[in-house]
C-alpha cells in the first residue's frame, strides 16, 4: 500500500524499507567485477627500459601513457626510470589504472614497478649490485625487475648469483618471474653475433678500458646460460623460434622474461612489440607477457 503524502512512517514502514534498501544493494554490489587476479580472464605484464625516464621529456612521457592504456597491463616492471621519486612514480602508474608502485631509489637509473594490485613483502636491492632490483610480491606471482651491469660480464654473474639464490628461497612450486634488463646475450641466440660484430666489441674494448664485456677475446653467454641452469625459461624463445631484437636500431637482445615451470603453466605468448610509437619512445622495445591461470 503506498503512503499517502505526509503521512507520518510508522516503525514497521521504517523497517520494510530499510529492508528494500539494504537489498538493493547487496543485488547492486554483486553485479559488480571484484578487483582481484581471479576476476581477470588474462593477465598482461609489459617489461621496458625506458631510456632514462623517457629522457625527462613530458610529450614522450604522455605518448607513453596513451600507448600503454591501450595495451591496458597488469604489471609493468621498468628499467632506467630516472628523475622519479616515489610519489612522482605513484601519480605517473595512476594516469594509466595502476594504484601501486615502488621505485627502487630517487637517483642513478633505478628499476620500478608497478600494479593495479597490492605488491607486497618488497625489498629493494642496492648493495653488490651495479643498478640494482626490486623484489614483489603482486597478482599472485614473485617478481624480480633487474638491471644488470651494462659495462662488466664478472659483475653481471655476480648479480646473477644474487637473484638466483635470493629467487632459490621462495616456494619452488609458486609462479616466478625474473625480468628486465640483463645487458645479456643467449646462447640461443649466437647465430646472430657474428665474426664482424665481434670485431667491433674488441675494437670498442681498446678504446674503452672499463669495458669488459667479452670474455677472453668472446661474446659471454654465461648470464643467460645460469639462468637457463637454474630451470628459469626463457618466454621469447618458448614461443618463437626465430630471433626478434629487443634493442632498437641494434641487432641484439638484451631484454628477457624469464619463468619457472609454475609461470609458464599459464604463459599464453610472449611478444616484443615493434610499432611506430615504440620506435620512437626509448631505445629498448617493450615485451608484453600475456598469462592465464586457473
Amino acid at each position: 500500500m503506498r503512503r499517502k503524502a505526509n503521512q507520518p512512517l510508522t516503525t514497521k514502514m521504517k523497517n520494510q524499507y530499510f529492508a528494500f534498501k539494504l537489498c538493493c544493494f547487496f543485488l547492486l554490489i554483486s553485479f559488480l567485477p571484484a578487483k582481484n587476479v581471479q576476476a581477470q580472464d588474462h593477465l598482461k605484464i609489459i617489461q621496458y627500459n625506458v631510456l632514462e625516464g623517457f629522457i625527462g621529456d613530458s610529450l614522450i612521457q604522455n605518448r607513453f601513457i596513451a600507448w600503454v592504456k591501450e595495451i591496458n597491463p597488469d604489471i609493468v616492471a621498468y628499467q632506467e626510470m630516472n628523475g622519479l621519486i616515489q610519489k612522482k612514480l605513484e601519480n605517473f602508474a595512476s594516469r594509466y589504472g595502476h594504484d601501486y608502485a615502488v621505485l627502487l631509489k630517487a637517483d642513478g637509473y633505478p628499476v620500478a614497478l608497478s600494479s593495479k594490485f597490492p605488491i607486497l613483502n618488497v625489498q629493494k636491492v642496492i648493495d653488490n649490485m651495479h643498478h640494482g632490483y626490486i623484489y614483489g610480491y603482486t597478482a599472485d606471482l614473485h617478481l624480480f625487475v633487474i638491471h644488470f651491469s651494462p659495462h662488466q660480464w664478472t659483475k653481471r654473474n655476480s648479480e646473477v648469483r644474487q637473484i638466483l639464490a635470493h629467487a632459490s628461497l621462495l616456494p619452488q612450486n609458486e609462479k616466478i618471474l625474473i625480468t628486465g634488463d640483463f645487458n645479456s646475450f643467449s646462447p640461443s641466440d649466437s647465430s646472430v653475433y657474428d665474426q664482424d660484430r665481434l670485431k667491433s666489441y674488441l675494437l670498442y674494448e681498446e678504446k674503452n678500458k672499463h669495458i669488459r664485456n667479452l670474455k677472453d677475446g668472446k661474446f659471454d653467454y654465461s648470464v643467460i646460460a645460469s639462468i637457463e641452469k637454474a630451470g628459469y625459461i626463457d618466454l621469447m624463445k618458448y614461443f618463437h623460434n626465430n630471433f626478434i631484437q629487443s634493442s632498437v636500431g641494434s641487432r641484439q637482445r638484451i631484454d628477457f622474461m624469464f619463468g619457472n615451470k609454475a609461470l609458464v603453466k599459464g604463459a599464453m605468448s610472449n611478444e616484443i612489440i615493434i610499432d611506430s610509437t615504440t620506435q620512437k619512445l626509448s631505445d629498448h622495445y617493450p615485451t608484453l607477457g600475456v598469462f592465464k591461470f586457473k
